[in-house]
């Protein structure tokens, strides 16, 4: 029993310690842009190779289209944390064995593997609302992005240029795409084509829209200020069309709150006194 209990003790703080470590480790951003679009080398920390041989091992024996999907997601994603797929695949199955072992040890194998299958799915779940919220962050940017664009093309810089302005001179989410956009071009990558790819890891309509009215604009010799002006206009439209879309929503979404926690308090206060009355009158 007291060799039970100190295993499981031991599997509950290996599982919060790797949990921790994987969630709050992360790596400078002069290592990031020193290796950036080169294969990644294996890291000198023992845990951090083991986890990550452990998820190249296991990225041979778990279905394709599961490891594909996860690896889309996590590009979308922005690589959150430093994450690569073979750590987070490492940390996927290192999550799932030690709630195992805990809850085998303890005796309960039953929810032994419902408990694996919720952890080894756990870190998906955190890669697609970090794909989500990074989405909306570059979604809320697009109009505010363009617009810059268009007042540096139409101040006379060529579009890699003002693209270039742009990237360096703003923050967040999409500003991060640009540079990334700016760095396939500077590589040699044709214009098309990394707008395209910057388009495909954004996955939102609004830089899509974007990326086609440049290319057609490029392909048929519209001038490129113009196409950015009516992109701009017609993102400002639809982000107040979302907010008014948001806004009468709210109405509905209020309706639980009201009827179940504001309605029975206000009726108490209202009739309560009422009825107590009413006792002491009979």
């Amino acid at each position: 029993m007291n060799l039970t209990l100190t295993l499981g003790a031991a599997a509950v703080v290996g599982a919060i310690g790797m949990l921790w470590w994987g969630l709050t480790a992360r790596p400078s951003a002069a290592r990031a842009n020193l290796f950036a679009g080169l294969p990644q080398p294996e890291s000198s920390e023992p845990t951090s190779s083991l986890i990550r041989q452990l998820g190249q091992k296991a990225r041979g024996l778990l279905p394709n289209s599961m490891v594909d999907g996860l690896e889309v997601n996590l590009i979308q994603a922005g690589h959150p944390y430093g994450f690569d797929l073979p750590r987070i695949l490492g940390l996927k199955i290192t999550l799932a064995g030690l709630s195992a072992l805990l809850l085998t040890l303890i005796g309960q194998p039953i929810w032994a593997i419902v408990i694996a299958l919720v952890m080894f799915f756990l870190p998906d779940y955190w890669v697609l609302t970090e794909r989500d919220k990074r989405q909306e962050a570059m979604r809320a940017a697009a109009a505010d992005t363009i617009d810059q664009l268009t007042i540096c093309v139409e101040a006379g810089l060529g579009f890699d240029a003002a693209l270039a302005r742009v990237a360096t001179t703003t923050e967040g989410a999409l500003t991060e795409e640009l540079r990334r956009t700016m760095s396939d071009i500077r590589a040699g990558i044709p214009r098309p084509q990394a707008l395209r790819a910057l388009a495909d890891r954004a996955q939102i309509i609004e830089i899509r829209v974007l990326v086609s009215a440049l290319l057609q604009a490029q392909k048929h010799g519209v001038p490129i200020a113009e196409t950015l002006r009516i992109q701009s206009a017609e993102m400002r439209v639809k982000r107040k069309q979302r907010a008014e879309e948001a806004a009468a929503k709210l109405t509905v979404k209020m309706l639980f709150p009201i009827i179940f926690c504001f309605l029975p308090v206000f009726m108490i206060v209202l009739v309560g006194p009422a009825f107590l009355g009413l006792g002491d009158f009979l």
